[in-house]
This record gives structure tokens, sequence and C-alpha cells, in this order.
């Protein structure tokens, strides 16, 4: 029977396996890569992670994307919180915007993550205020993007 798998991710997003329930023996309590600990269920719902989606006499190699949001309840993981966070802190350093400015993409990140209405706004505001931006801000924001960012928020940066 087709089912989806359980996956384990540590705090910062890094996937030890999405396939925790069937080959339990990949299992790490904390991160190899970072030393976070690591967990299968959403913190909020408690709702299992899904892993790799198993279909009977298929043998996929595809790459498994990490979750963003719990499709449970919604709620962003902490590799998804963690991230609009750091963007938010990078956003604040800008030295050429102003505190509205700031806190008007800061209120725009999660519409970059997932494609929504307010997408193709978010990456007009961005663009607009990235012009005026230190090198160093643009490149913050192109690495959350490439990390983060939805498929149209990567084509019309141009990532």
């Amino acid at each position: 029977m087709d089912h989806y798998d359980i996956a384990q991710i540590c705090l910062n997003g890094h996937c030890i396996t999405s396939c925790a329930q069937s080959n339990s023996q990949r299992c790490k309590d904390f991160c190899p890569s970072c030393g976070q600990p690591t967990i299968t269920t959403c913190p909020q719902c408690g709702a299992s992670i899904p892993g790799r989606y198993h279909m009977d006499g298929v043998c996929d190699f595809s790459e498994y994307e990490i979750p963003k949001y719990c499709s449970n309840c919604g709620s962003a993981y902490p590799w998804t919180e963690a991230a609009i966070q750091a963007t938010a802190e990078l956003l604040a350093l800008e030295d050429n915007w102003t505190v509205e400015q700031t806190q008007f993409l800061v209120d725009s990140l999660p519409d970059l993550i997932t494609n929504t209405p307010k997408t193709k706004l978010a990456i007009v505001k961005f663009k607009k205020l990235l012009s005026t931006a230190s090198h160093i801000t643009v490149e913050g924001i192109r690495q959350f993007a490439i990390d983060f960012g939805c498929e149209l928020v990567k084509q019309q940066l141009g990532i």
C-alpha cells in the first residue's frame, strides 16, 4: 500500500533521514552536521513529519524536499522559523532603510517561502528596496530565497 514514511530532521533543517519509520537504524538523536536535536513530529501539534512517499513496485530516486510548514496544523517548522528570524535580523541591520521599510520587508518574508496571493507583491517590494541595499543584505536575501523561496520567487529574483 502506498504511504508516506516519517522524516527525521534537526532543528536547523538538516534531513537525517526521510525514512525514519522504515529505516530506523538511520535515526540519530543529534544532527551530525550541526549538533542540534532531531525531531520526527511537529512541535506544535505532534503530527509526524511526512517523509519519503513509498509506492508499491516503484523505485523513487527523486530528492526528498524538507517541508517548511506542518501539513496538519500549518505551523512553521523550527528551521523555517529560524530562517525567517535570522533574515529579519539581517534586514534590521540595513542602514539604507527606514524602520518602516524594514518592517514592511520582514512582514513579507513568509510570502517569499510559499506561493500565496501576496507573493508577487512581496517580490516587487524586495526588488524595489534591494536596489538601495548594501551588498551584504542583498546576498543574505538571495541565500534566503535559494534555501527557502518558492519557485516563483527564485524565478522572479533570477536565482
